[in-house]
């Protein structure tokens, strides 16, 4: 349990750590044989990579929304699952068992409110 908060810790700390500009693009220009250019996801809106990127075709989406569907998250290393977990302990008992960690998600919006 020690070394999950840890890995916590450090997650968090290279994700502040982070340049501001490393998540702040969220659209990837296409090229026009389809292919998606990952390497410059650097656009704030899809108009902004068509205008500055010279292509016809819609840009595509670095990062999909957050999810709101839970009130907890699973987060293993880079990878999480925000839609499945309606109470901390289904979360806790997979985070056990896939050596991630359960987290409040953020985004949830209560029904009730």
């Amino acid at each position: 349990m020690q070394a999950s908060k840890i890995f916590t810790a450090l997650m968090l700390c290279v994700a502040v750590g982070l340049p501001q500009y490393a998540s702040a693009g969220r659209f990837c220009p296409v090229t026009d044989s389809g292919a998606i250019r990952i390497d410059e996801c650097k656009y704030s809106t899809n108009e902004e990579c068509k205008r500055v990127t010279g292509t016809k075709v819609d840009c595509v989406a670095d990062q999909p929304p957050p999810s709101t569907k839970a009130p907890y998250c699973l987060i293993m290393g880079a990878f999480e699952v925000c839609d499945k977990y309606q109470d901390y302990e289904s979360c806790e008992l997979e985070a056990q068992r896939r050596l991630g960690n359960c987290v409040v998600n953020p985004y949830y919006k209560s029904p009730d409110k």
